[in-house]
């Protein structure tokens, strides 16, 4: 099915990139998920599940994040960030883009569906504007990394010192995603750590909208906000009706081998969320919907999302 795009500009005047999927006519409209995409990469890369979402008779929307994919001008300002807090700020489109859903569906069911920094603005957002939402998925998700999420903030600080926020810096990026693929070594690509099907790795790799190297302010915005959102009163925060569905490879190095996702389901059951389903597929990193096993992993989510979406209905 074919998907339309447009783009909306923001209350501090950015514009936004987005992507459209229309629901299938052949079947009865379910409601909408939103796509919040990961770091380095781009919305479009979620046409497969969108379509399968189509089909099903849900509306997908999704947009590529500020400094990301076509929200960017040229290409030499992708990853170039100058404004005071990008976690915030890209909450806040993902805000003003749910905003823009409302209008066209009102009163229709709206899922937020977030892979892996994706995962962690979802989970700020379900924190500020948890009652938009009829269910939240997440993808991909991480703890906050004590180890390297600690070295990595201490060592932005430093180095922001001295060069300012909105210089990119490769030995920040040497710490965060290298260190994520000395798992899999020897290494066949920098992107080992993303998937164990080598198409879809090249694939990433050739990819003219991924992202590879940021302001130091990004790295500095997500560690932080991932640290936020991982304090027991940030999952306290989140709405104890609202459905949550995580799932993750257990070796998915950004959600430290399950343990992380484990810490992240504990704390959620701490704070008493009545509906939460975890699924940890053996021998799956980073991209479970570009794992190997997609199919099964698409099915396992729509499977989940129907039976919500209908008791909700």
């Amino acid at each position: 099915m074919n998907f339309t795009t447009n783009t909306f500009i923001t209350r501090d005047n950015e514009s936004i990139f987005y992507y459209k999927w229309s629901a299938s006519p052949q079947v009865d409209f379910k409601g909408v998920v939103q796509i919040s995409h990961g770091i380095g990469e781009h919305a479009g890369r979620y046409q497969p599940i969108a379509k399968l979402l189509q089909e099903q008779g849900y509306e997908v929307y999704a947009n590529d994040h500020r400094i990301h994919g076509q929200s960017v001008k040229s290409k030499e300002l992708m990853g170039v960030y100058e404004g005071q807090n990008y976690f915030d700020d890209a909450v806040e489109d993902m805000r003003e883009l749910t905003l823009l859903i409302k209008e066209m569906h009102p009163n229709k069911k709206m899922i937020l569906f977030g892979h892996s920094m994706g995962s962690l603005l979802s989970r700020k957002y379900v924190t500020k504007y948890g009652d938009d939402l009829d269910a939240l998925i997440l993808s991909g998700t991480a703890s906050f990394m004590k180890g390297l999420g600690t070295v990595g903030l201490v060592s932005a600080n430093f180095i922001q010192t001295f060069r300012g926020r909105n210089k990119k810096n490769k030995f920040l990026k040497s710490i965060s995603f290298s260190e994520f693929n000395k798992a899999f070594k020897p290494n066949r690509t920098e992107l080992d750590w993303i998937s164990t099907d080598e198409h879809q790795v090249d694939l990433f790799e050739a990819d003219p909208y991924r992202t590879a190297d940021f302001s130091l302010s990004v790295f500095i915005d997500i560690i932080k906000g991932s640290k936020e959102i991982n304090k027991q009163v940030a999952f306290d925060a989140t709405p104890k009706k609202l459905p949550i569905y995580i799932f993750s490879g257990d070796k998915d190095p950004v959600g430290e081998m399950g343990k992380g996702i484990k810490r992240v389901v504990k704390q959620y059951n701490k704070a008493g969320v009545d509906d939460l389903t975890l699924k940890l597929y053996k021998g799956g990193r980073h991209e479970m919907l570009n794992e190997t096993n997609r199919k099964e992993v698409e099915r396992d989510v729509i499977t989940w999302l129907n039976r919500r979406i209908v008791t909700l209905n």
